[in-house]
């Protein structure tokens, strides 16, 4: 008696496996409309690369300036790319902590104050160290002074 009332049962499941889709092609849920989402523009694919690059460039580039200040001494041009590049590269790399941890789906009040904040200590980081280069001895004098006292 068993063995009858499982056999519907099981063809009903396999005529309802055959028929579904692959999974891939399936739209499980979408809260947006179809029309409003054809209007949407097509997001770029390349946009993650073209910033992960110039996290690259950044970091790269600071190889060469710590090379050249230990190489050649304290020198204006160095401590002024220094005094950029450095800044800039703390900024992409808690930037990218601020978009990862703090970003608008999960703390949207706190990423955005985060974020302003960064961009205010950037620009005064970077008002600093041209302040420094020029009106006193420079980042690395600054370096070499403290790693002898």
């Amino acid at each position: 008696m068993s063995l009858r009332l499982a056999t519907p049962t099981l063809r009903s499941t396999a005529r309802l496996l055959a028929r579904q889709q692959p999974m891939g092609l399936v739209k499980i849920h979408s809260s947006v409309a179809s029309k409003s989402a054809a209007a949407s523009s097509t997001p770029d694919r390349m946009h993650g690369s073209y910033h992960w690059n110039a996290e690259r460039v950044a970091s790269i580039g600071l190889v060469p300036l710590f090379a050249g200040q230990f190489a050649f001494g304290a020198s204006p041009v160095l401590d002024t790319f220094f005094g950029i590049l450095l800044p800039i590269h703390i900024h992409m790399g808690f930037g990218a902590c601020i978009t990862d941890y703090l970003n608008a789906r999960k703390a949207p009040v706190i990423g955005k104050i985060a974020t302003a904040a960064l961009y205010a200590a950037t620009a005064g980081t970077l008002v600093g160290c041209y302040q420094f280069n020029t009106n006193d001895i420079g980042l690395t004098e600054l370096v070499v002074r403290a790693w002898t006292a």
